[in-house]
């Protein structure tokens, strides 16, 4: 194999879906900040959902499109509320579990959302409404507990990214589906890193 010939492969094809890529990469920077509870995930978010509303606009993904507009106004959301709101201690925002009666409250409207979505989708021309009204409504509720900071809110990522990953890869999605792979494995580690500030704070109480 002719390792100039693959090179130049891959330059003319990162050429050709550049768009795509530099959204990826935003992406994976957005959840490593996000792990780390950075408030800068917040700037990379934005940019990041900027640019795939153009690339779901393309595929006919209109679910996810409508989300990355979502995304849109959750990250001012987001970026406000970890940096002004305030704990009962009086202290920035902290880690918290959901209650069982919030998470009852939460699975009820991703049901709800996800066959209300999964309809509307049907009156579009895109292949996979259902589906894409299935994660359309998970990232509503994933995106919503992220800026609440529940800890709970990266097994529903690790559950979205992963039907994510079967949808961009039938829509031929490339990039995206190498970038769901990967913040698929750093919402795992997320959830334990949280995990682990939540535990250093409870034994320093």
């Amino acid at each position: 194999m002719n390792i100039g010939i693959v090179l130049e492969e891959v330059i003319r094809w990162i050429a050709l879906n550049y768009v795509e890529v530099i959204g990826s990469l935003l992406g994976i920077v957005y959840v490593i900040l996000a792990t780390k509870q950075s408030i800068w995930c917040w700037y990379a978010g934005f940019i990041n959902v900027s640019i795939y509303i153009f690339v779901f606009l393309e595929a006919r993904l209109y679910g996810d499109m409508a989300l990355q507009m979502f995304y849109l106004i959750m990250s001012f959301y987001g970026w406000y509320n970890w940096k002004y709101a305030k704990t009962n201690k009086n202290s920035k925002l902290a880690i918290t579990n959901i209650s069982r009666k919030v998470f009852i409250y939460l699975l009820a409207i991703t049901i709800i959302l996800s066959i209300g979505f999964g309809y509307i989708l049907t009156f579009t021309n895109t292949d996979v409404p259902h589906w894409d009204g299935v994660t359309t409504a998970l990232g509503l509720i994933g995106t919503w507990m992220t800026a609440k900071k529940y800890i709970e809110n990266w097994l529903v990522w690790i559950v979205a990214n992963i039907l994510c990953v079967g949808i961009y890869y039938y829509k031929g999605l490339y990039p995206t589906v190498g970038f769901y792979t990967i913040i698929t494995i750093l919402a795992v580690i997320g959830y334990y890193q949280w995990k682990k500030v939540q535990l250093k704070i409870k034994l320093s109480e």
